[in-house]
């Protein structure tokens, strides 16, 4: 409920404080960052490095990490075309 108050507050306050490039800006920022950890996750995955110390909990299978990674990465470039091609209130 906190969440979606806070929404309603930043829907009112963005036409006002906030030019339209600027707020479409910085989310595309932070969704062009979720997707680069999503894809440096898998990228690290592959090419782990020097060997990791011995874990307590069990490895996640590596096609589900992948898909999983891919499928977000694909749920953040959607959600920054969204973005970009909402209308603006301006």
């Amino acid at each position: 409920m906190r969440a979606l108050n806070c929404t309603n507050a930043a829907a009112r306050l963005r036409p006002t404080s906030v030019p339209s490039v600027g707020w479409a800006a910085s989310v595309s920022a932070l969704m062009l960052f979720s997707v680069l950890c999503f894809n440096a996750a898998v990228w690290r995955h592959l090419y782990p490095g020097p060997p990791p110390p011995v874990p307590d909990a069990a490895r996640i299978h590596p096609t589900l990490l992948i898909l999983m990674n891919a499928f977000l990465s694909v749920v953040s470039i959607a959600a920054l075309i969204g973005i970009w091609s909402a209308p603006t209130p301006d």
